[in-house]
């Protein structure tokens, strides 16, 4: 993986979510999955709302694998300028932010946005909005579907709609252990 951004120390990480004055949830450490620069200024929002003070994008440089062959779907270049193009607006926006391309394989996107965001600790996921939907996602798979149902921590799908609100979803692993706790 490259990593792009300032480092951040373990002594500096703030605390899990928390409550603001109002009541409102607010996800300090927010992973932004961004596929490619039509989901940035959308994540950026909906960071912001989420009240994330710190944030890590990741980026995936897809690859398909043929014959044992891996072969990549975009340039380095060109994914490492999402990183650094979703880094610059997070930072306009007023919150930490940090990135970085990792590689992986087409069918192996949601598994890998799931493991990042349970290495660096997210209280948050928020993810782009879904290439498929319906039939598509049920026959092929979908990995905001992936994510929702096996990440550890809230997950926030970006809608195609212009009215989004803030209301994420919980995770079904969560909401077990969760519940065990109780």
């Amino acid at each position: 993986m490259r990593n792009f951004g300032d480092k951040v120390l373990a002594q500096d990480v703030a605390s899990a979510s928390s409550a603001d004055t109002s009541g409102n949830t607010v996800f300090r450490r927010v992973l932004i999955a961004i596929k490619d620069e039509s989901e940035i200024e959308h994540a950026v929002e909906l960071a912001r709302r989420a009240g994330a003070s710190e944030a890590r994008v990741l980026h995936l440089s897809l690859h398909e694998s043929i014959r044992g062959r891996r072969y990549a779907l975009e340039t380095e270049s060109s994914a490492v300028g999402i990183a650094e193009a979703a880094i610059l607006e997070l930072r306009l926006a007023g919150i930490s932010a940090t990135g970085q391309v990792g590689d992986a394989l087409i069918d192996r996107a949601g598994q890998a946005i799931i493991a990042e965001a349970t290495q660096w600790a997210a209280d948050l996921i928020v993810l782009g909005v879904p290439r498929r939907s319906g039939l598509a996602a049920h026959l092929f798979g979908s990995v905001a579907l992936h994510v929702q149902r096996h990440a550890t921590c809230p997950v926030l799908v970006a809608s195609a709609t212009a009215g989004d609100r803030l209301h994420p979803e919980q995770s079904p692993a969560r909401d077990r252990s969760a519940a065990s706790a109780h």
